[in-house]
């Protein structure tokens, strides 16, 4: 028969063993804490960040835990022809009474590209967290924001769409898993930019 002693050492690893499970539950914002995780659809998934089911995928992977998410999307400026020059898309997503998720596409043009890096993309993360990976003239991430700069009108000064989707509210998983979820979105929205802004320069943004 066990001594009192030894139950209540028992009892007090128990103890410490729920509340440690119990911390990392509510850490990554899974039941029984707060409310379920809402799911997050293909079908209602913005069209301006590219295919659907893969843009599904991503945003269960940078998304916040939320009982439910809602899109706003927009293509507030098409390009209508090939003489103009401007465009401009968006996509918000709001959970939990915030907005989680922001991607924008616009048509701007920089000298160079590192501007665009200091001027646009700085807004939204230090320059210096910000690390590169293969897509237009110039793409940065971290893991909060993943950008791509890429060309798309051949005459005049060579317009470019600037592509920028920025994380407001950050889910689990580490900043790799984050940063690559957000490159993965900024990848397919720029690959939608680029066909819905008709570009005459189809610039390559990996896969």
């Amino acid at each position: 028969m066990a001594s009192t002693g030894t139950k209540a050492l028992i009892a007090g690893g128990t103890a410490l063993l729920l509340c440690l499970v119990g911390g990392v539950l509510y850490a990554f914002g899974l039941s029984p804490f707060g409310e379920e995780k809402g799911e997050i659809k293909a079908s209602e998934v913005c069209r301006t960040l590219g295919a659907s089911d893969g843009s599904a995928v991503a945003l269960r992977r940078v998304l916040p835990g939320e009982s439910a998410y809602s899109f706003d999307d927009a293509v507030s400026d098409p390009r209508r022809d090939d003489m103009d020059v401007s465009y401009s898309s968006s996509c918000f997503v709001d959970g939990g009474g915030k907005q989680l998720l922001s991607a924008t596409a616009e048509m701007l043009q920089y000298d160079h590209a590192e501007e665009w890096v200091e001027e646009v993309v700085g807004q939204f993360a230090s320059v210096s967290s910000l690390k590169a990976f293969d897509a237009g003239d110039k793409a940065v991430a971290s893991d909060k924001v993943a950008a791509v700069y890429l060309p798309c009108v051949a005459r005049g000064d060579g317009q470019h769409l600037s592509v920028v989707v920025h994380l407001k509210q950050q889910g689990g998983g580490g900043a790799e898993r984050l940063r690559d979820g957000l490159v993965s979105l900024a990848r397919s929205t720029a690959r939608f930019a680029q066909q819905n802004a008709k570009c005459d320069v189809v610039a390559e943004v990996g896969t």
